[in-house]
């Protein structure tokens, strides 16, 4: 009895429903939070009507999708918690592959092959209303002031690695994933003296291979990964994509600090995110513990410069005698010691510290104060490497807002796969903020940053081609793993063809990897109405708006993109724009 009842269990859950021509598949939006459209409930058991597409709690007698069914006789309903398809009033699930269009719009899943090929793509995917889009190119809706948050998705979900980590989680199936962690402690303050030859250190890291489970990840992370993949979907039903659940999901995660009607600045706002992401996924205060401080995490050495504090009271307890209290020699002793202090290099107190950084900040250059010959404000340039001076190692800045006069210098010692530029736009005054319209001018493509970069982690010296003709094929092999390229010898068999392979690698693609030279791989630019200046009484940042520029990797076309707005723009445009966040690629992303 137990074997023919399984059957006829799954005889009827395979069973074709005859309600399947009743769907509409027009009425189908499934980017709004799973919330039953009677009692606002948001428990796991919300379906969405496939009729009318309202979101109902529950499937059993006396629930709000059972009385709908029976009130407006409709009769398909999917689970949108597990994915599942099930007849209402008859309480049967189908299983039908007519459904699976409607699946794949729901909840896409990607291969591996379906992640590699991704990029070399160049066919359009088309909407149900005959709408030709570009996937991963899709416009997102602006929820009132949310430009901020379109703009940010937008440059995130072309960082590839970012990206493709997120695709694989959509089955919510376990992979592995290898990491390299810090092994040592985090490293304290050091001081030192002026010309000393104290220095600190970087971590060292170590290879470590970690378990992901998707299931585990915040609602934030979860919320963000669905936009990802919903956004390189070419399956969908429509060919924009509306962000109500992740900027729910950032409304309740922030306090309601970054909400629906309030205007943010991207810089910050991308930082918060980066954040919440890097614990979302599983990620501790070690360097290095998740996927976020994998690609965006470096480090940067900080030499602090303070003079040492003078104690006024020496120069009274060197003349404590009866009748030496005359307040004008204490006073010139004082000004004695000052200056002998002044005179002496020794006094100078260094403290060197390491720092990880997930982005850097740069200053721009005050505005101008005098106005053109027709009256309007002279916009000035500032190239790109001119503000990366502050973290050349050599010069050091003042540190406003110290209790006591300071000067900062910045080494960079490591540089991340994906370097996040933030330049510092606007500034609050009395009454609102100010906005910075220098225009920063930058390379698109080879972007060298190797003269910024601590010389000992510039790059390790690659051996020459005679000393790689001495080599053995255990050598061989082992310097192609040292170098991260282990997978090109899996199928060499002789030894010929192996030197062969190692010579090439050293002579051509050697080069680049050991290089420290970046490809622009997102824009953010925040631009304001022309009405709106320096002497506006508007806001800038809050009349302002922002939009974003990515490359289509396969045809090197370059898009820019605001909200809903998707338009080609020629690559000499993006350089000389209003960039608030530049996002670059190294061009060896992968380890070595």
């Amino acid at each position: 009895m137990s074997g023919k009842g399984a059957e006829n269990e799954k005889s009827q859950a395979v069973q074709t429903c005859p309600y399947l021509d009743t769907i509409d598949r027009t009425a189908l939006d499934f980017d709004f939070e799973p919330a039953c459209s009677q009692s606002l409930s948001t428990s796991p058991n919300i379906y969405a009507c496939l009729v009318c597409g309202a979101f109902f709690k529950g499937r059993g007698k006396q629930t709000p999708a059972y009385l709908h069914s029976v009130n407006e006789n409709h009769s398909v309903f999917l689970h949108l918690t597990r994915g599942t398809f099930h007849c209402l009033p008859d309480d049967y699930e189908i299983v039908d592959p007519s459904l699976d269009d409607i699946q794949k719009a729901f909840r896409p899943i990607y291969s591996e092959k379906d992640i590699q090929d991704l990029d070399n793509r160049k066919d359009l995917g088309r909407d149900l209303f005959g709408r030709r889009y570009l996937p991963g190119f899709v416009g997102l809706n602006n929820l009132n002031k949310t430009d901020c948050i379109n703009a940010t998705l937008q440059a995130l979900a072309h960082v590839k690695k970012l990206r493709d980590f997120f695709l694989r989680c959509g089955d919510g199936v376990e992979f592995e994933l290898i990491l390299h962690v810090a092994s040592s402690a985090s490293s304290k303050k050091r001081k030192r003296k002026r010309n000393g030859s104290l220095s600190s250190k970087p971590k060292d890291t170590k290879k470590k291979v970690v378990v992901i489970d998707p299931t585990s990840f915040s609602h934030l992370a979860k919320c963000f990964g669905d936009m990802i993949r919903k956004m390189w979907n070419d399956k969908r039903f429509k060919s924009t994509v509306d962000p109500h659940m992740l900027v729910q999901a950032i409304s309740v995660a922030s306090n309601k600090r970054y909400s629906i009607g309030k205007q943010i600045e991207a810089g910050e706002f991308i930082a918060w995110l980066l954040h919440q992401l890097h614990h979302g996924v599983g990620g501790t205060k070690k360097a290095g513990s998740s996927i976020i401080h994998q690609l965006f995490q470096g480090s940067v050495e900080i030499t602090t410069r303070q003079r040492k504090l003078v104690d006024e009271n020496v120069a009274e307890e060197e003349d404590d005698r009866l009748g030496s209290d005359n307040e004008d020699d204490i006073t010139k002793k004082v000004e004695a010691a000052k200056k002998e202090m002044e005179m002496n290099t020794n006094a100078i107190e260094e403290n060197v510290s390491n720092s990880q950084f997930l982005q850097l900040t740069l200053d721009i250059p005050e505005k101008p104060l005098f106005k053109d010959d027709n009256g309007g404000l002279v916009i000035p340039q500032e190239p790109l490497p001119t503000l990366l001076k502050k973290f050349d190692g050599v010069s050091f800045n003042d540190v406003l807002g110290a209790p006591q006069a300071q000067q900062r210098r910045y080494r960079l010692t490591q540089l991340p796969n994906y370097l996040i530029l933030c330049l510092s736009r606007f500034k609050k005054n009395s009454f609102n903020n100010e906005k910075n319209p220098t225009i920063v001018p930058f390379p698109i493509t080879n972007f060298d940053l190797t003269h910024y970069v601590m010389d000992s982690q510039k790059k390790r010296e690659p051996p020459t081609e005679d000393q790689i003709l001495e080599m053995s094929v255990k050598e061989l092999k082992d310097l192609l793993q040292n170098y991260g390229q282990s997978a090109l010898a899996t199928n060499v068999v002789e030894k010929s063809e192996l030197l062969q392979l190692c010579i090439d690698f050293i002579a051509k693609s050697l080069p680049d990897l050991l290089s420290q030279k970046y490809d622009l791989v997102a824009n953010i630019t925040h631009t304001i109405p022309a009405e709106v200046g320096r002497e506006g009484l508007v806001d800038p940042l809050e009349e302002g708006s922002y939009r974003c520029h990515v490359e289509h990797k396969s045809t090197k076309q370059w898009f820019e993109i605001q909200d809903l707005h998707v338009q080609e723009i020629m690559p000499q445009l993006i350089g000389v724009s209003e960039s608030y966040v530049l996002i670059f690629e190294k061009k060896s992303a992968s380890d070595l």
